[in-house]
């Protein structure tokens, strides 16, 4: 069966920098590589965005990390890997399905409703990657994850949650950013400092050097983080408040779009419309014609 086109209107678009500034090694400015990472189209339950990742590299010849790359983990949160869907795609079709019972043809619809271009055949695939992403709770990647902190100096460990529609619990995801890897997952039905450090714990047990965390500005988040890390520096995720800053202006825009569109094609009917109704214009006949039947 042949694959139905989608025709996806970007409303937004993101260019995510890493939230480390500063090489924690040599204490040296980082600078932009001048390819990006990675860029896609990804469709979120409510809009499509464009976002693009830029990773920035020491260039301090001294440092013993030059040119070792530093990535965004507000751009990690978008979406996973080989994915065009927003993670709150991802999360949405999990809760349907385990927490709501609801079957493929079910989701596929409520997704429809919501305007996500998908088949059925792709909502089987997203809630695979949804098991998946809960899978790695069971199996934290020891051997990949010294391998890390012994070439990079350490771990840069990331904190963020999602909360689906009509959720009593939200989907909390803790990521190693430089390696993008998920380390540990979680439905967290409170959330304050004692239960993410709890989340926390299993990364906290691997006894590995942590070189940095990032965080939305959530205080119990940054207490938690704190309790769990004491001395390691903390870096705000600042692509979370500046884009819920922006989001009433995109809204608007999105609005006005939606307004022109539906003025122009009107004028556009109503143009047709007299076009039509005139004889003048309207008259054809073969002998105008440059086909077999004329001149």
């Amino acid at each position: 069966m042949a694959k139905t086109a989608k025709h996806l209107e970007v409303e937004a678009r993101y260019i995510y920098n890493p939230e480390v500034k500063i090489c924690p090694h040599c204490d040296e400015p980082l600078r932009a590589r001048r390819n990006y990472q990675w860029r896609k189209t990804v469709q979120h339950l409510d809009r499509v965005v464009y976002v693009v990742s830029q990773a920035r590299e020491c260039v301090n010849p001294e440092c013993e990390h030059q040119g070792q790359p530093y990535t965004s983990a507000a751009a990690q949160m978008v979406t996973v890997p080989e994915c065009t869907y927003g993670l709150d795609v991802i999360a949405q079709i999990g809760w349907w399905r385990d927490k709501e019972h609801l079957n493929r043809e079910q989701i596929h619809t409520r997704l429809r409703e919501r305007g996500v271009q998908i088949s059925e055949r792709q909502v089987d695939h997203l809630y695979a990657r949804y098991q998946v992403l809960m899978g790695c709770t069971e199996r934290l990647e020891g051997e990949r994850l010294q391998k890390v902190a012994k070439e990079r100096g350490g771990l840069i460990i990331s904190t963020d949650g999602l909360e689906p529609e009509g959720a009593s619990e939200a989907l909390w995801v803790v990521r190693e950013v430089q390696e993008g890897l998920n380390l540990v997952v979680g439905w967290l039905p409170r959330v304050n400092h004692k239960t993410l450090g709890a989340l926390l714990k299993p990364v906290v047990d691997l006894g590995l050097p942590i070189l940095a965390t990032v965080s939305d500005k959530q205080g119990c988040v940054r207490k938690a983080l704190e309790e769990v890390w004491p001395d390691v520096p903390h870096q705000w995720c600042q692509p979370h408040y500046l884009g819920n800053a922006t989001r009433p202006i995109y809204d608007r825009d999105s609005e006005l779009k939606t307004s022109l569109r539906k003025t122009i094609r009107r004028e556009i009917r109503e143009s047709m419309g007299e076009v039509l109704s005139d004889p003048e214009e309207s008259d054809f006949s073969p002998s105008d014609s440059d086909g077999p039947g004329g001149r």
